[in-house]
């Protein structure tokens, strides 16, 4: 009896680890910031053909789609992501991954 409710209480526990896990995933903070188009330090059109960008640590860059615009900030601890986690709702019309490289002027490289 006493192995069947630690065997309950340590499933419920994973269940509950990897809910907070998946949560912490999608955390938008962990990406990045959304900034102003106008703070962005260089542009990156994308369309329906773009599959995946790839940026530097610290970054401002602003994504140009079909006459609109949203910038970022990379300064969170993903090196990679789907760039839909931080666009605004509806202007990517598919999954566009952002790879982060590390900055050479970013303290957790060195």
């Amino acid at each position: 009896m006493k192995a069947q409710v630690f065997s309950f209480a340590a499933a419920a526990l994973i269940g509950l680890a990897s809910v907070s896990a998946h949560a912490a995933s999608a955390r938008p903070d962990l990406l990045g910031s959304p900034v102003t188009v106008q703070s962005a330090e260089r542009a990156i059109a994308l369309n329906d053909g773009t599959r995946y960008v790839n940026v530097q640590y610290g970054e401002t860059v602003r994504f140009d789609v079909d006459g609109k615009s949203f910038a970022v900030k990379f300064d969170g601890i993903r090196g990679a992501f789907d760039l839909n986690d931080l666009a605004p709702a509806g202007v990517l019309n598919h999954t566009i991954r952002a790879y982060v490289s590390p900055s050479p002027l970013d303290e957790r490289s060195l």
